[in-house]
């Protein structure tokens, strides 16, 4: 890859939505759920946010609510991502496995 291409892809909006998804996941670890949700939030908002990024987000976000004691919040998030077209085998195997641990949390 050239240096041009690499420099093109700091500004694609991909790489920019890429990011901002890390970095609420880098928020979430140093325990600060509160930031995360707040960038996750921002991303969602984004319409052309690609589906994989969408759950992603989704998916994050209801680890950082669930870390909140706002469990339904995250069952929410959780359910919206098992409903999105096209997602990945391994983020429908988490969202189902996190969901069932809420799920069963509450009862």
């Amino acid at each position: 890859m050239s240096i041009f291409s690499k420099v093109a892809g700091l500004f694609s909006r991909s790489s920019r939505e890429e990011s901002s998804l890390l970095e609420g996941v880098e928020h979430a670890k140093a325990k600060r759920p509160e930031k995360a949700i707040e960038i996750f939030n921002l991303l969602l908002a984004t319409p052309t946010l690609n589906a994989t990024v969408r759950a992603s987000a989704l998916y994050n976000r209801a680890l950082a609510f669930s870390a909140m004691d706002e469990d339904d919040k995250a069952l929410a998030d959780l359910q919206k991502v098992l409903t999105l077209p096209g997602l990945p085998d391994n983020v429908q195997t988490a969202a189902r496995a996190r969901l069932a641990r809420l799920k069963k949390r509450a009862e």
